[in-house]
């Protein structure tokens, strides 16, 4: 009994260099102090770029210097990274009528918005080591 406890503990927690890697996502570029930078992590393609599905997110205060956020704890994998500089503080991205950003954004890679919405595999980047960092440039 003890032996099949002990083997579905070892199934169902995860091992521990799973979770060993730390991302650090800097952005530049932010043109005031005003309101806050939002920041998503994505590891897959559904919900892509919209924060609501996002695996996590992070809300930190703008600054016209760089803008760091970590985040910890990750699986070696595919990831990609979106963030937009809520100026006016009202927890969204503005769009104007036809669905383009009135306000500052930046994904991974560089990827700039088209005709069509960027897709996953576009912005997505391979975090393999312990400790990696993405730059982004907040564009307006």
């Amino acid at each position: 009994m003890i032996r099949i406890l002990v083997l579905a503990l070892c199934l169902i927690l995860p091992a521990g260099g799973a979770f060993a890697s730390t991302l650090a996502v800097t952005i530049d570029g932010v043109r005031s102090n005003h309101g806050q930078v939002m920041v998503a992590l994505f590891s897959r393609s559904k919900g892509f770029p919209d924060g609501d599905y996002a695996d996590r997110w992070a809300k930190v205060p703008a600054s016209t210097g760089p803008v760091t956020v970590v985040f910890d704890h990750l699986r070696p994998g595919e990831y990609a990274v979106g963030a937009y500089h809520d100026e006016n503080g009202n927890g969204k991205l503005d769009t104007n009528f036809i669905g383009w950003p009135e306000e500052g954004y930046a994904l991974s890679n560089g990827i700039r918005l088209t005709v069509f919405r960027p897709r996953f595999i576009d912005s997505a980047f391979t975090l393999q080591g312990k400790e990696e960092g993405v730059a982004l440039h907040m564009g307006y």
